[in-house]
C-alpha cells in the first residue's frame, strides 16, 4: 500500500520530486494487474452487451459484477453499486471510508440508442436517444423490450438501423414487427481485433468502462480512496446545452462533497490513421496511447486549470519512463461527456481518453486500439498521485485556488 495521505505535510517542491519514487512504487502492481489480456477480457465482455441509455445499469452491471468477481476483485476495500445511492447508475467505490471520496473517475457506461417513432411501413422512423452521426448507410440493430414477468430487457426484434440523409429507420427482420413505446433500438457488432491490429466493436464507451473496471483493483490495493462512477444516462438527448447531455453524471455527484481531482474517460475520435503523420498534424492516432486533452467541445465543456494542466504533463513525462504512452491533440476537437456535469463541482478535472474512429457507427464500425486503453487503465490509476501535490498547489500564494 503506497503512502496516501489526505493532507500534504510536504512542501510543493518535495511532493513533486517524490513524484517520481512514488511511480516507481506503484509500477509493479500496476505492470501486474493491468494487462493486454485482461483488458481484452473485459473489453469485450462489456462492448458485447448492449446498452441504451437509462437502461445501462440493469444491462451492463451485472456484466461488470462477473467480471471482478472472476477476478477476485470485490472486497472490503472494493465495493460495486448498481444503483448508487438510488441514482440508477452504477458506482465502484474503493477504500474502506463509506463517506466522501477525494478522486473522481468517470467513465459513462450506456450506448447510443433510439427511441420508437409513429409506425411507417416495413421501415419505422426513430427518435435518436443520442447524437445520431450515421448519415447514410445501415447497422445491423436490436430493439430492446423490457419484460415485466422476468424483469429484465429482452430482444423484441432484430433487424438493421438505417439512415437516410440523417434521418433514421428500423427496419425488423420479421416485417410484421412494429415498434412500440418503451422499445430501445441499439446498434449492434461483436467486438473483435482486425488484420490491421486494431479493434471493431461498440467501444463508445465500453473502452472507457473497461479501462476503470480493471483500474479500481490496483487503486484498492494501493490505498487510494476513490469512486468510479460509470452514469447510465450520458448520450442522451442531443442538445445545445452542457446540461441536456449528461445527465446521468449529475445525479450523482449531487450525492457527494467536491472532490480534489477528478478524471474523465471517454472515446475521442482519431484522424485517419492510415494518412501519414507530420509534425504539424495535431490529431490523435490508434496505437499511439491515450489521449490527454485541455478542453472539450472547444470550450464549451470542461477546462483543465493550466496549473492541473501542466501537473499532469510532468506526470505523462514519467510514466512515458514506464512505458505508458499519452499523446496531446494540442486543442484538435475533443467531445464533451461527463465533465459537463463534473466542471460544476470542481474545476479539477483531467479529460483522460483513448482514440477511436467511428464512435457512432459514423461511416462504418467503430475501431480502436486494445493497447491505447491499457495505457488509459494505467494513466488512470497514475494520477491518483497527484492528489497531494494538487492539495499543496492549493495553498500556494496565487495559485487562484
Amino acid at each position: 500500500m503506497l503512502d496516501t495521505p489526505a493532507t500534504s505535510p510536504l512542501p510543493l517542491a518535495d511532493l513533486l520530486s517524490k513524484l517520481d519514487a512514488d511511480v516507481e512504487r506503484l509500477r509493479p502492481i500496476v505492470d501486474a494487474y493491468i494487462t493486454g489480456e485482461r483488458m481484452a477480457r473485459y473489453l469485450k465482455a462489456i462492448a458485447d452487451t448492449p446498452a441504451p441509455s437509462t437502461a445501462a445499469s440493469a444491462m451492463r452491471a451485472p456484466v461488470l459484477r462477473e467480471l471482478l468477481e472472476a477476478d477476485k476483485a470485490l472486497g472490503s476495500r472494493l465495493a460495486l453499486d448498481a444503483n448508487y445511492a438510488n441514482t440508477g447508475s452504477t458506482v465502484i467505490l474503493t477504500g474502506a471510508d463509506a463517506g466522501a471520496k477525494p478522486i473522481w473517475y468517470f467513465a459513462h457506461l450506456d450506448t447510443i440508442s433510439y427511441l420508437a417513432g409513429p409506425a411507417d411501413g416495413e421501415r419505422q422512423p426513430l427518435i435518436p436517444f443520442c447524437y445520431h452521426l450515421t448519415q447514410e448507410g445501415r447497422r445491423d440493430a436490436l430493439c430492446y423490450r423490457f419484460d415485466l414477468q422476468s424483469a429484465r430487457y429482452m430482444v423484441a426484434a432484430d433487424g438493421f438501423l438505417e439512415s437516410e440523409a440523417g434521418r433514421p429507420y428500423f427496419r425488423p427482420t420479421n416485417p410484421s414487427f412494429r415498434l412500440r413505446s418503451g422499445d430501445r433500438v441499439v446498434p449492434v457488432t461483436s467486438s473483435a481485433p482486425g488484420a490491421d491490429g486494431h479493434w471493431t466493436g461498440h467501444f463508445d464507451n465500453a473502452g472507457g468502462v473497461a479501462a476503470l473496471a480493471v483500474a479500481a483493483p490496483v487503486l484498492a490495493d494501493a490505498g487510494f480512496d476513490a469512486m468510479l462512477a460509470f452514469p447510465d444516462e450520458e448520450e442522451g438527448p442531443q442538445g445545445s446545452g452542457n446540461q441536456v447531455i449528461g445527465r446521468g453524471g449529475s445525479r450523482i455527484i449531487d450525492r457527494l462533497p467536491p472532490p480534489d481531482l477528478a478524471m474523465i474517460a471517454d472515446m475521442q475520435q482519431s484522424g485517419d490513421d492510415a494518412r501519414p503523420v507530420d509534425a504539424k498534424d495535431n490529431t490523435v492516432r490508434l496505437g499511439k496511447g491515450a489521449v490527454l486533452s485541455e478542453f472539450s467541445s472547444l470550450g464549451r465543456g470542461a477546462v483543465t486549470p493550466p496549473h492541473l494542466l501542466g501537473l499532469a504533463r510532468h506526470l505523462v513525462r514519467l510514466i512515458d519512463k514506464c512505458g505508458v504512452k499519452v499523446q496531446e491533440p494540442q486543442n484538435s476537437y475533443t467531445s464533451r461527456s461527463d465533465d459537463i456535469s463534473v466542471m460544476l463541482k470542481t474545476p479539477n478535472i483531467l479529460l483522460l481518453g483513448f482514440p477511436g474512429l467511428d464512435r457512432h457507427f459514423d461511416a462504418g464500425l467503430p475501431k480502436a486500439n486494445l493497447e491505447d486503453i491499457v495505457n488509459l487503465s494505467k494513466a488512470l490509476v497514475y494520477t491518483a498521485l497527484l492528489r497531494p501535490i494538487i492539495r499543496a498547489m492549493s495553498d500556494q500564494p496565487g495559485s487562484g485556488q
